[in-house]
Order: C-alpha cells, then sequence, then structure tokens
C-alpha cells in the first residue's frame, strides 16, 4: 500500500532550528500514488493516484477536502499540480498530454487537453509567468502553457493554448533528467527574472547542465497584475558537469598489529 504522511513540526532547539515530529498519516491506499504537491491553500495538499484520480487533503485535520475521481482508462503519470493564481489544476495522462480543469468543477473526464511530441518530465510553475506553466520535454524542450479549465485538444501545444515554446536542448543520445525554475536577482543585468535549469544524461553516463534565461513579456498596461503576453528564451548555455567520485573502498582495515603504534613517550634517535 502506498502511504502519504505529513511531518508535524516539533519543538525548537536552542540554534533555532525546527525538529521534525510525530508523521501523521493522510493516507493509505492499495493503488500506487504517482506524486505528491502544493494545494492551492497554504495547508493543502495535493495526491495523485494513477488509477483512481486526484484528492486535496487538509494536512492539519487530515480530511479528505475534494475528490475528482477519473475514468479506468485514464492513466495519470505525474503529480497534479495546483496553479494558484488561475485558481485551476493541471494533470499529465500517459505522459504526452496535459489537462485542466477548474477549483469548483464537480467531475472531471480526463479527455483532450495538449498533446506533445515529446514524453513530458515535469510541468512547472513560478510567480514570473503569472497565468502560465513551463511543460518541459524529456528532450528538453520547453512550452509555456497558459492554465486553463478548457484546454482545447491539440497536436502540437504551439498550435493552441502555448505563449511561447523552446526547442529540444537535448542531443540525440541525451535525455533530461531533472528540470527547475530558478529566480534571478532582480537589479543585475540583464534584468531576466528567470532560468530554467535542465540536468541532461548521455547514454553513456555523461552529464551536463543546461541554463536558459527566460524573459517574459507582459500585455497591456496593467502594470503588476497584467497577464503573460509571450517569453522571449535565450540560448542555452550548456556546461558538463565532472563524474561523480568513485565509491568508497570497502576492503578491510589494517589489522592492529600492522599499524603504526603511538604513545606519548620519547624515543631517543638510532
Amino acid at each position: 500500500a502506498d502511504l502519504v504522511s505529513s511531518y508535524v513540526p516539533g519543538s525548537w532547539a536552542r540554534c533555532m532550528r525546527p525538529t521534525l515530529g510525530t508523521p501523521v498519516r493522510i493516507l493509505s491506499s492499495p493503488t500506487r500514488v504517482v506524486g505528491v504537491s502544493a494545494g492551492l491553500n497554504p495547508d493543502e495538499l495535493v495526491v495523485t493516484q494513477a488509477a483512481q484520480g486526484v484528492a486535496v487533503y487538509n494536512v492539519v485535520s487530515r480530511a479528505r477536502i475534494t475528490t475528482w475521481s477519473l475514468p479506468a482508462e485514464v492513466r495519470l503519470s505525474h503529480a497534479a499540480i495546483a496553479h494558484a493564481s488561475s485558481r485551476c489544476y493541471l494533470a499529465v495522462r500517459d505522459r504526452s498530454s496535459l489537462f485542466g480543469w477548474g477549483e469548483a468543477q464537480a467531475e472531471v473526464s480526463g479527455g483532450g487537453g495538449l498533446a506533445f511530441e515529446a514524453p513530458i518530465l515535469v510541468v512547472l510553475q513560478s510567480p514570473a509567468l503569472r497565468d502560465a506553466v513551463a511543460a518541459v520535454g524529456v528532450d528538453g524542450s520547453a512550452s509555456i502553457i497558459r492554465c486553463s479549465a478548457t484546454m482545447p485538444a491539440a497536436q502540437k501545444p504551439a498550435a493552441t493554448g502555448a505563449v511561447s515554446s523552446a526547442a529540444a536542448t537535448a542531443s540525440d543520445d541525451q535525455l533530461a533528467m531533472w528540470a527547475a525554475l530558478l529566480p534571478l536577482p532582480t537589479g543585475l543585468p540583464p534584468h531576466h527574472p528567470l532560468a530554467l535549469l535542465t540536468l541532461l544524461r548521455s547514454r553513456a553516463g555523461a552529464l551536463s547542465l543546461s541554463v536558459r534565461a527566460l524573459a517574459p513579456q507582459l500585455s497591456g498596461s496593467g502594470g503588476g497584475k497584467a497577464p503573460l503576453a509571450s517569453v522571449v528564451f535565450f540560448s542555452p548555455l550548456t556546461m558538463p558537469l565532472p563524474p561523480p567520485p568513485p565509491p568508497a573502498s570497502t576492503g578491510a582495515t589494517p589489522a592492529a598489529a600492522d599499524r603504526p603504534r603511538r604513545s606519548g613517550a620519547k624515543h631517543a634517535a638510532p
């Protein structure tokens, strides 16, 4: 059975570091839990199960707030995410289709959505993207998708629903293993608020990190509340990473008789 637990904060030590308390069981299920993500509110948790759908739990009371069951033929492959600014949820079906639904929607069919050519690695969100998210593929490609409860079906995200997209950064023998959006310091040139980091791995096991700056472009004159119009993707910078250190030796330690003796006594020079 898959288990989802939450740790209640414990006492604070003298060094002002929090300690973990006793774990609290939130869910125990016979079906596989695909992933867990933050909810729309600070005390909420979104739990995604491959065959049972998506549920929202309160981490304090451990009560289930909302659940959306999906048809048996719909298989969720990623943790569903809650998008706070648009008040909607997004989920990935069979690693290739992204669909959404509204917070107040009673039923979810799991159909439609945006179809991607490359399998989806992860769906990322950031306040700088306003009402959109970044869907990153296993080939290192990225599409900025505006969150919506009614995403129309499309062969490619760029056909409808996508604000901007960027080509793959991985070569033919590479796959993207991990990706994240990194907020950049403000006030420093060239004033790009975000960077997309992608960890690439070759078939031979060599690792490299791709760093691509993003510049969101707002529409209208709404100032800080203006919606997102597009995102400029700058050329990626790819850096090779050093190989991991070899594993520690498992050989036996020298016998006591073979180790040099140490004592506080002083010996005369020969």
